[in-house]
């Protein structure tokens, strides 16, 4: 009769347990879902990109959503997650990059000298350090790929490569919003609308906006050491004339 009566108070235990956790039970696998999910890549320059799984290159890739729960800021907050990579300002100039990939990096804010980390947004190399530490919004995706990368990217890839890439124009209408605050005074929102146009047009939109009230003031002048403002404009433009046929039109200014 002891062990009945025990037996039958786990089993009492064990749906009482059962009925108070389903919604944890659920994230959990909502979470789950978001951190596995396929990530497409296009570091291999393939048609349609391929599953992260299957490319032949050491590579940490970010899809939307990860990016979207990580909070990540700008492109020097995507070092921390990914392993023999240092995405870091070089701190004498704003926004100048300081990349290093398995140990591979350049630490001058001179813009003659060629990097050795390869930094693409959407295809397209910048050339120079200056202006490459950006700040992280409309994103479809992001690939980090690590070694020499000079057969598909050419010159200056001889630590590895960042590829970044925004959001195409949405097949369904779309809106995402952002406003966040950092310590020092630093304050950042965005915003992203896209659509079809028509049956044959897609469009995008977006604005991006960052107020950095600096590291400290100077008590003698004034002045804000570190502060910037930031503005980022971008629109897209899809036309779709066949099922299998699309030109995409990309403007960026900021």
């Amino acid at each position: 009769m002891q062990i009945l009566t025990r037996l039958s108070h786990g089993v009492v235990l064990a749906a009482i347990a059962a009925a108070a956790f389903p919604a944890t039970a659920l994230s959990q696998n909502r979470t789950a879902d978001a951190i596995f999910e396929e990530i497409i890549v296009t570091a291999t320059k393939r048609a349609g990109g391929i599953d992260v799984q299957d490319a032949p290159v050491a590579i940490t890739a970010y899809s939307e959503r990860q990016l979207d729960a990580m909070h990540l800021r700008d492109v020097q907050a995507i070092g921390y997650s990914a392993p023999s990579v240092q995405l870091e300002d070089i701190g004498t100039t704003r926004g100048t990059a300081n990349f290093s990939i398995r140990g591979l990096g350049v630490n001058s804010s001179i813009p003659s000298i060629d990097p050795t980390v390869g930094v693409f947004v959407d295809g397209m190399y910048l050339g120079i350090n200056s202006g490459v530490v950006l700040d992280l919004f409309d994103m479809e995706g992001i690939e980090v790929l690590r070694g020499p990368q000079g057969l598909l990217f050419g010159r200056n890839v001889t630590g590895g490569a960042v590829l970044l890439r925004t959001t195409r124009p949405s097949e369904d209408f779309r809106f995402k919003g952002k406003l966040a605050t950092e310590s020092g005074d630093n304050i950042y929102a965005s915003a992203v609308v896209s659509g079809p146009l028509s049956d044959a047009w897609r469009g995008k939109f977006s604005l991006y906006r960052n107020n950095d009230g600096g590291w400290h003031t100077n008590q003698a002048t004034g002045a804000h050491h570190g502060a910037a403002e930031t503005t980022i404009v971008r629109g897209g433009l899809e036309f779709l004339p066949t099922d299998t046929m699309s030109f995409l039109l990309r403007l960026e200014h900021g």
